[in-house]
């Protein structure tokens, strides 16, 4: 049956909208790029193409304006809308002009990696991480996220791209669409038949277990203007009960959120001095994470935390490496540390960190076992973007302990389990506490990181070399 391009465009659009972010429908994802697919396959000449480089931005755009919601611009939607639906709009014409010269099993199968290939240029090269990536349509489903342990994040997309284009060629070609139909299943079912074996066996099971625990802020603040003092001390008054309160519980490790409060340069001392004596006192592991500004006018500020010790030593600063884009934050770029506790070891980042992988994996290279991730979103993505975050718990093989303002603070286990959690949104509880494993759980992801994406690489300039060289000769001989 012939679709009319124009449909084909908007159906491809309205899957994108539907399948991501905010009250995403998980299935859709499998099924997005068949539309795009089709529509290339179908037609001809510069137009359609043209219409595809602005439907795809268009659709991410809306896509993210799902999101937007509080104190969040509109214009955020356009600078991550844009971007990402140009990077996959280029994709997309990678992908069709590989198959106009070589349309067999080889552009079905060059077609997934040309699209984790853009998603990985994207989430190393760009400042908006892993926004975008196929493997979040899949936040719910569990079992295919095990996938992760091998290959990452690009190791679960790969999976839906793979399954989109074998069930795009069956359409085109029904003489073949039985064994299509066929592979698009068995690697689907296989994907997901590990997973479920995977979270069956558990390796961890004698593994030292601890008391962790995620410390909200009364703060609420975004940007300026700043707190007033009075508003200050009563936030840190607060933090400072709830960490008590915290310990009392059981916890070892006490991980306040992103931006707890504003600490300027001249009381710094004097806060930091105070923080060390609560974490002697309670006899805790204690990242404290606040604002420090540098200068107001224009604004920029530290966005950062100290890791406290038990004796009230601080181990070491840390400053966020990726602010979001338009965050008026110093970047950090002093390398990660490694805290050797009395539970084992553990590491940290900050909130948008984990929205790239090379980043998170550096923790997993320095061996820690438990990941302190103090975190700030707002309604729109909660609790999508603490979901997100179970991904590089997969792949890195540790437990994160998200504190979360204005969001879902949670625990998550090796295994992206969220074996506890608390919205601020839902609930005036500003203290979660929750079990997780101490130790890292070795993945394969942790040995060959993204071995997996160099691999593709490979495969799709063979297949073009390939192509190229065979296209030659034909010409040659006429």
């Amino acid at each position: 049956m012939k679709v009319k391009p124009l449909i084909l465009l908007l159906l491809g659009c309205a899957l994108i909208v539907l399948a991501n972010l905010r009250w995403g429908l998980g299935i859709l994802g499998w099924f997005a790029p068949v539309p795009f697919l089709h529509l290339l396959r179908n037609t001809r000449g510069w137009r359609i193409r043209l219409a595809l480089f602005f439907a795809l931005p268009a659709a991410w755009t809306l896509a993210v304006c799902k999101i937007i919601t509080n104190h969040i611009p509109a214009v955020a939607a356009l600078g991550y809308g844009i971007p990402i639906g140009i990077i996959f709009f280029l994709a997309f014409l990678a992908w069709d002009m590989l198959r106009k010269r070589r349309d067999d099993w080889r552009a079905v199968l060059a077609f997934p990696f040309i699209m984790v290939i853009a998603e990985w240029v994207q989430a190393t090269f760009t400042p908006l991480g892993s926004w975008g990536s196929a493997a979040y349509t899949q936040l719910e489903n569990l079992p295919v996220l095990q996938m992760a342990s091998l290959f990452g994040i690009f190791g679960v997309s790969w999976v839906i791209y793979f399954t989109a284009a074998t069930l795009e060629y069956a359409w085109a070609f029904p003489a073949g669409r039985r064994s299509w139909v066929t592979a698009a299943a068995v690697v689907a079912i296989a994907a997901h038949l590990f997973g479920y074996v995977r979270l069956s066996i558990n390796p961890m099971a004698d593994e030292k277990l601890i008391k962790v625990a995620a410390v909200g802020t009364d703060a609420t603040f975004s940007g300026l203007p700043l707190p007033s003092n009075e508003e200050i001390s009563t936030i840190e008054k607060g933090l400072f009960l709830r960490t008590k309160k915290a310990a009392e519980g059981g916890a070892l490790l006490v991980v306040w959120n992103e931006g707890s409060t504003p600490v300027d340069c001249a009381h710094e001392a004097e806060f930091l001095q105070q923080t060390g004596k609560l974490a002697s006192e309670t006899q805790i592991d204690l990242v404290v994470a606040y604002i420090k500004p540098v200068h107001l006018e224009p604004l920029l500020y530290e966005n950062k935390y100290v890791w406290f010790r038990p004796d009230g030593s601080v181990n070491h600063e840390y400053l966020k490496h990726e602010p979001v884009p338009g965050e008026p934050a110093k970047r950090g770029i002093a390398p990660m540390n490694v805290v050797n506790a009395s539970f084992g070891k553990a590491g940290g980042a900050i909130c948008y960190d984990y929205d790239f992988p090379r980043l998170a994996m550096r923790n997993t290279k320095l061996g820690v076992g438990i990941v302190a991730l103090p975190s700030s979103d707002w309604l729109g993505i909660d609790p999508i973007h603490t979901q997100m975050a179970t991904l590089r718990a997969i792949e890195g093989g540790y437990s994160i302990i998200r504190s979360t303002r204005m969001g879902l603070s949670a625990g998550i286990d090796p295994y992206g389990r969220i074996r506890g959690w608390l919205s601020s949104n839902e609930s005036k509880d500003r203290i979660l506490w929750v079990t997780l494993p101490a130790a890292q759980l070795e993945t394969l992801y942790s040995k060959i990181h993204d071995l997996f994406v160099y691999v593709g690489i490979i495969f799709v300039l063979f297949v073009w070399i390939k192509t190229y060289r065979k296209n030659k000769q034909n010409t040659d001989k006429k």
